[in-house]
């Protein structure tokens, strides 16, 4: 696995201790998001971010202490970090938009979910990709993974309009991995408003265009 050859050895000793200690509990430790598309990029990955299927947030919590000490100030949100490692532990999350504000959401874990039904929520394929670290198993179901190689970008579904900053994080996206945006997703893209979006969101992906 390309993600684990390009950690260090002790990163990646935590990696695979995380995803063998929550499939003996019953559970499952996928590798998601940026970390997947950077190591598939050949940009070896700084911050880990693995999503937890079959346990609720408690199992998960008691299964990872035994060896972790842990930050659980994102407990409530199913989101738990392992501290001095840049690891970041979540279960899957339902969310809902409750209103126009960026903090108008409701959002929910659920153990239940399927790594397919969960990358449905992100924004773009080439962040939906997902890699089982104790098999290699690569879970791609919105082709992410050909979108990288053809250096598309592609948002994922209709819920992409739910948080208007995709927009800015595509715009990083285009220019810092050469890609061509999908004409859908520039239209989808010019359908929405960054004025409910505040200062500090919108100045984290400028930041990232001109520095990364």
């Amino acid at each position: 696995l390309k993600i684990l050859e390009q950690t260090s050895p002790a990163k990646r000793s935590s990696i695979l201790k995380v995803a063998e200690l929550l499939a003996d509990q019953g559970g499952r430790a996928l590798l998601v998001g940026g970390c997947v598309r950077d190591a598939m990029l050949d940009i070896p990955a700084k911050d880990i971010d693995m999503e937890v299927y079959g346990l609720e947030v408690d199992a998960v919590e008691t299964a990872l202490k035994t060896e972790f000490s842990l930050d659980t100030v994102g407990r409530s949100f199913g989101v738990l970090i392992l501290k001095g490692e840049d690891i970041d532990i979540a279960l899957p999350r339902r969310e809902s938009k409750t209103g126009p504000k960026h903090t108008d959401f409701q959002v929910e874990g659920d153990p239940t979910m399927s790594p397919e039904e969960a990358a449905s929520r992100r924004d773009f394929t080439i962040n939906a990709i997902s890699c089982d670290p104790l098999t290699g198993e690569i879970i791609d179901p919105f082709g992410g993974r050909a979108d990288l190689e053809a250096r598309h970008l592609r948002h994922v579904s209709p819920a992409f309009s739910e948080d208007p900053l995709r927009v800015l994080r595509g715009m990083q996206f285009v220019a810092r991995f050469n890609l061509t945006a999908e004409p859908a997703t520039v239209a989808l893209c010019r359908e929405l408003s960054p004025a409910e979006l505040p200062a500090e969101r919108l100045l984290q992906e400028w930041k990232k265009l001109i520095l990364k």
